[in-house]
C-alpha cells in the first residue's frame, strides 16, 4: 500500500539522522533561493526596457505562465488553503473569483492594453487624464501594492517558520532580503524567465503533497465527509461565505484587480502581441479552476488529519508532519516558487510605477538614470512592504488590505480612461475619483474599517450597511469613486486631460 511506504519513509529516524534529514530539507530550499539570485545576478546588466516590460517579446506560453504563477502567489501557497481549512469548498471562490475576471479581461482590455506600448498603468492615465491623475493615481498603487508585496513576504515566513527550526521574525527577514535582491538585480526580465519554471516546480509540489495527504487520509481510514466540520463540502455558498459574498463582496474586491491591476498589466505589456496577450489571459483563466479546486481540497485534507490546529498554519503543519525528508524541502521549495513570482512581479512593478510616474516625470532623465531610480524605488518599497508584514495579521487580510486602497480610488478612472469619448469622462473627474475613493479607501482599510464607522457615525453606519451591506468600508470607496467621475466629468465637460 502506498500509504505504507511513506509511513516507512517518514518512520523517525535517530537523532543524528534527523538533524541530517533537516539538513538536506533545509539544503534544497537554499539551492532553490541561490538559483534565483543567480539569474538575477546574472541578468543585473541590462536596459531599461529589459528591467521594465522584459523587451515586449515573450510569446503566448511564457506570458500564460507568468499571468498564471503571478495570480498564484500567497493566496495559493497559505490564504486558499487556510480558507480550505477553515471554511471548505467555498474557499475556491478566491482564486475563481479571478479566473471569471479574466475572461472579460481578455476579451476587451489585454490586446488594447499591450498595443498601446506603454510601461505601467499609470501610464494609461497620463495619456487619457495628464499627470494631474496619473502621478496621485502612482502614488496610490505604490501604498496599495505595498500590501499585495507584505502578504507575499508573510507567506514565505510563515512557510519557514512552520517547516523548519527558525522563528517568523528571522524567517521574515530572509524572505524579504532575498525577495529584494533577486528582484532588484534581475527586473522583469528575469520575472518572465523564470516564472515558467516556476510554475512546474510549483504544481509538482503541489500534486506531490496532495497525493501524499490524501495516501495518508485513506490510510488513516478517514473520511472527508465525516472528519471535516459540517458544512465545509457545501458549494457554491455556506454558512460562513454567503450570496452576498459570492454576488458582492468577492466580485468587487477580489475581482477588479485582476480585470484591471498593474501587476497582471505588466505581464501584458511583456507581451510581443496583443493577440498574444488576449490568448494568454484565457489560457491563465482556464489553468486556474483545476488548481484552485486541488488548492482547496488540499486544505480539507489538512482539516481532517489535524483537526484543531490555526487556520494559517494549515500548510506548514502538513508539510512538516506529513512530508519525508527530501520531499519536504522540495514541496517547500515548490510553495516558495510561486510567492516567489507574485513577489517579485508585484515588486518590480510598483518600483516601476513609483520611479517613472511619481520621480521621473519632475524633470527630464535619461534612461541609465530612470532605471537606477527604479531599483533604489524597489529598495524603498521593499522594506515599506517588509514593515507592513510586521503590522498586518494574516495573509488574506494583507491582500486584501492592497486590493481595498486600489480598487477606491484606480479601478473606476483606469477603466473609464478605455471608453472616455464615449461616457464623456473628463481629467478633473478622474482625478477626484482618484483622491476621493483612495482616501476613503485608506481609512476604510485602518483597523478592519473601525476609523471610517466612527467617522459616518451610528445612522451612517445603519445607513451604509443596509445599502451596500457588512463589508461597505471595501465597498463605498469604489462607489464613491464612481459616482464623483460621473457627476464631476457632468459638471465640467470642458476640462479633459
Amino acid at each position: 500500500m502506498p500509504w505504507r511506504l511513506l509511513s516507512l519513509l517518514r518512520s523517525d529516524p535517530p537523532g543524528g539522522r534527523r538533524n541530517l534529514a533537516v539538513y538536506l530539507d533545509i539544503a534544497v530550499v537554499v539551492a532553490y533561493s541561490s538559483a534565483m539570485l543567480l539569474v538575477g545576478w546574472r541578468a543585473r546588466r541590462q536596459s531599461g526596457e529589459s528591467y521594465w516590460v522584459a523587451d515586449r517579446k515573450y510569446g503566448t506560453s511564457r506570458v500564460s505562465a507568468s499571468l498564471l504563477i503571478t495570480v498564484f502567489g500567497a493566496t495559493a501557497t497559505m490564504g486558499v488553503v487556510s480558507l480550505g481549512y477553515e471554511r471548505g469548498l467555498t474557499g475556491v471562490w478566491y482564486p475563481l473569483t479571478g479566473a471569471v475576471a479574466l475572461v472579460p479581461f481578455g476579451f476587451f482590455l489585454a490586446g488594447r492594453v499591450r498595443d498601446l506600448g506603454v510601461h505601467t498603468l499609470p501610464d494609461i492615465l497620463q495619456r487619457a487624464y495628464g499627470n494631474d491623475v496619473s502621478v496621485p493615481a502612482a502614488l496610490l498603487i505604490a501604498i496599495s501594492w505595498c500590501g499585495v508585496i507584505a502578504a507575499q513576504m508573510l507567506a514565505g515566513a510563515s512557510l519557514l517558520s512552520g517547516v523548519f527550526p527558525v522563528s517568523f521574525v528571522p524567517a521574515l527577514g530572509v524572505v524579504a532580503v532575498v525577495f529584494v535582491i533577486y528582484t532588484f538585480w534581475g527586473g522583469q526580465l528575469s520575472v518572465v524567465r523564470t516564472d515558467f519554471w516556476q510554475l512546474f516546480l510549483f504544481l509538482g509540489g503541489l500534486l506531490i503533497c496532495a497525493n501524499i495527504l490524501l495516501a495518508d487520509t485513506v490510510g488513516s481510514g478517514l473520511s472527508i465527509r465525516g472528519a471535516v466540520p459540517d458544512g465545509h463540502l457545501s458549494f457554491p455558498v455556506s454558512e460562513q461565505f454567503g450570496w452576498y459574498e459570492l454576488l458582492v463582496y468577492y466580485p468587487l474586491v477580489v475581482g477588479l484587480p485582476f480585470l484591471v491591476g498593474p501587476d497582471l498589466f505588466s505581464r501584458v505589456f511583456c507581451a510581443k502581441d496583443g493577440a498574444t496577450a488576449r490568448r494568454s489571459a484565457f489560457i491563465a483563466a482556464a489553468a486556474i479552476v483545476p488548481i484552485a479546486f486541488l488548492l482547496v481540497s488540499l486544505g480539507l485534507l489538512i482539516r481532517a488529519l489535524f483537526p484543531e490546529i490555526p487556520p494559517d498554519t494549515a500548510l506548514p503543519t502538513a508539510l512538516d508532519s506529513a512530508l519525508p525528508a527530501g520531499l519536504k524541502g522540495i514541496a517547500v521549495a515548490a510553495f516558495l516558487a510561486a510567492i516567489m513570482s507574485s513577489a517579485d512581479t508585484t515588486l518590480v512593478t510598483a518600483s516601476t510605477i513609483l520611479s517613472l510616474n511619481v520621480i521621473a516625470p519632475t524633470r527630464r532623465k535619461t534612461e541609465s538614470q530612470r532605471l537606477w531610480l527604479t531599483r533604489a524605488s524597489l529598495i524603498v518599497l521593499g522594506i515599506c512592504s517588509w514593515l507592513v508584514a510586521g503590522f498586518v495579521g494574516g495573509i488574506i487580510p494583507a491582500l486584501l488590505l492592497g486590493f481595498t486602497i486600489y480598487i477606491g480610488g484606480l479601478v473606476v478612472p483606469t477603466l473609464a480612461s478605455f471608453f472616455r469619448e464615449r461616457i464623456g469622462v473628463t481629467a478633473n473627474g478622474a482625478k477626484w475619483a482618484v483622491i476621493v475613493g483612495g482616501t476613503t479607501a485608506l481609512l476604510g482599510g485602518i483597523d478592519n474599517g473601525s476609523l471610517l464607522r466612527a467617522l459616518v457615525g451610528v445612522r451612517g453606519n445603519e445607513l451604509l450597511q443596509m445599502l451596500l451591506g457588512p463589508s461597505y468600508p471595501s465597498i463605498l470607496p469604489l462607489t464613491l469613486s464612481l459616482i464623483l467621475i460621473l457627476a464631476v466629468s457632468k459638471l465640467s465637460p470642458g476640462k479633459n486631460g
